[in-house]
């Protein structure tokens, strides 16, 4: 997984997953940085999130953290 690919799945789950408009500008400033900080987005994504993961998102989620955490 390179790091386009990193930004393009934190965008997809963030606007998938998250309904606070607040908080979901924030994950995006965070994903646009030039060292994308991928565990703590997770983690906010984890908190900030407004329903259940589905099964591919959530393997998604486990890829990202095996390569980026």
């Amino acid at each position: 997984m390179t790091v386009d690919d990193l930004r393009s799945h934190l965008r997809q789950l963030i606007d998938t997953y998250v309904s606070d408009q607040a908080a979901k500008a924030h994950l995006f400033s965070l994903v646009a940085t030039n060292s994308v900080p991928a565990k703590g987005i997770l983690a906010k994504l984890e908190a900030a999130r407004s329903r259940s993961m589905s099964e591919v998102d959530t393997k998604i989620v486990k890829e990202i953290a095996r390569y980026f955490c």
